[in-house]
């Protein structure tokens, strides 16, 4: 792949977005106790095999690689997708044996913790039994089914959110190393390209019908510059996207390098984009039976994890690249 999917990829790309529009619109978000991956809906994407895309077929995954990964979760992202997806997918390749298989298969959930001072933030669905943490030296497990943990309003609809004190100290897997956090880092940067794509179909697809002063919106420069803009936004991050997907699968020593690049596009396409859409759309775009919120909401939420502005370019200040 050189900086577009092709081929079989593009068929992943198709068989995603079918079964995710019907599982997982973002039509959910609009009812009540809709965020989160429920139970049902988890052991679906099991026996599809989504969680083990990028998991070696030795250990039951699909053997697929860091491209496939980034494909499916930019469908996600399309449709403001759980954030417990992504952590589902990652734990595969944290835990071993018969939690491994069960993981794969959707039978036990799987939480985001993030430390925040003196906390944990616990982001999915409030009944995963399990909570990972991922960091740039390596990603731990741990059984929380028993921890007491509050409730806390979430900005996001499209995600649940729950704070402790403290962790179990019992540790169900462990691996050391930066390679969960890339595949964190790429798959939340594709969440986010998917977004911005959205955004983008939405407005467009609006300026084609709703008339003022007897023209159709798309007519005008005001609304066709801002879509020129979104749309170079969105393919800017997009291509970066692809090519540090890329640069994993075949193991260049700046991968890390291009994956932060690539996160921090993404984080500033998704909002300037899912921004941009309530703006074009007009009174209707600030409407909560729109979803134009959904996807900001969703899009700031997912800047603030697996790599923010500060973080990625204090890396990148003084980054090196291969030639």
């Amino acid at each position: 792949m050189f900086l577009a999917p092709d081929g079989d990829e593009i068929e992943i790309i198709d068989a995603a977005a079918g079964f995710l529009a019907d599982v997982m619109p973002i039509s959910r978000l609009h009812e009540s106790g809709s965020a989160d991956m429920n139970g049902t809906l988890r052991r679906q994407m099991g026996e599809m095999g989504w969680f083990a895309l990028a998991l070696e077929e030795n250990k039951g995954g699909s053997g697929l690689t860091a491209v496939e990964h980034a494909l499916f979760f930019r469908e996600i992202g399309r449709l403001c997708g759980s954030l417990d997806v992504l952590s589902q997918a990652l734990a595969v390749h944290v835990a071993d044996g018969d939690l491994r298989a069960r993981l794969i298969s959707g039978d036990v959930g799987v939480a985001l913790a993030v430390r925040d001072g003196g906390e944990f933030r616990l982001l999915g669905a409030p009944g995963a039994a399990l909570a990972l943490e991922v960091n740039e030296t390596g990603a731990w497990l741990r059984d929380v089914s028993a921890l007491a943990a509050e409730t806390r309003s979430s900005l996001d609809p499209a995600t649940s959110m729950r704070v402790s004190t403290a962790m179990p100290d019992a540790v169900l897997g462990q691996v050391d190393g930066p390679e969960v956090m890339q595949l964190a880092r790429l798959g939340s940067a594709a969440m986010l390209i998917g977004l911005a794509e959205a955004a983008l179909d939405l407005i467009v697809d609006y300026a084609k019908v709703r008339e003022t002063f007897g023209r159709k919106i798309g007519a005008y420069q005001a609304v066709r510059h801002a879509c020129a803009d979104m749309a170079l936004r969105a393919e800017a991050a997009r291509c970066q996207l692809w090519f540090s997907a890329a640069a994993i699968k075949e193991g260049r020593g700046d991968a890390a390098i291009h994956l932060d690049a690539a996160k921090h596009l993404a984080n500033q396409a998704a909002i300037a984009n899912a921004d941009a859409n309530i703006q074009l759309h007009g009174g209707i775009g600030v409407t909560d039976e729109h979803d134009a919120h959904l996807l900001l909401k969703h899009a700031w939420f997912l800047a603030k994890v697996f790599g923010t502005k500060r973080a990625l370019l204090g890396r990148l200040l003084d980054a090196r690249v291969e030639d």
